[in-house]
């Protein structure tokens, strides 16, 4: 009975991982699909974060991208949890909070869409 427990625990995590893939259109109507959330940049290309990880726009139209869901501060920083599939969330003082933490996201946690 325990087996099968851990066995159904270990399916959700791996379900909840696959429920954050993404699969945008990029500037030419191709469908492009990441492992984690994808976002098209300023010019139309699209990048994306690592299984669990998100990837937002930043307000120069750069797309950032965190090991955790991602969110925008009240000053327009984009902040991510430090864990994979972690939430992140925006509080009524425009304040970022995270599951496990949060880190800064940047351009080198994305990968270019194929």
């Amino acid at each position: 009975m325990k087996g099968m427990l851990s066995s159904i625990a270990g399916l959700c995590v791996m379900a909840s991982f696959a429920a954050l893939a993404d699969c945008i259109n990029d500037s030419n109507g191709k469908t492009v699909c990441g492992a984690g959330q994808c976002e098209a940049d300023l010019y139309g290309k699209v990048f994306c974060a690592k299984a669990g990880g998100g990837a937002l726009r930043d307000r120069y139209g750069k797309v950032l991208c965190g090991i955790g869901r991602c969110e925008i501060d009240s000053h327009g920083k984009i902040w991510c949890s430090k864990e994979p599939g972690g939430g992140a969330a925006r509080d009524p003082v425009g304040t970022v909070k995270c599951l496990a933490g949060c880190d800064e996201a940047a351009a080198e946690v994305c990968k270019a869409a194929e």
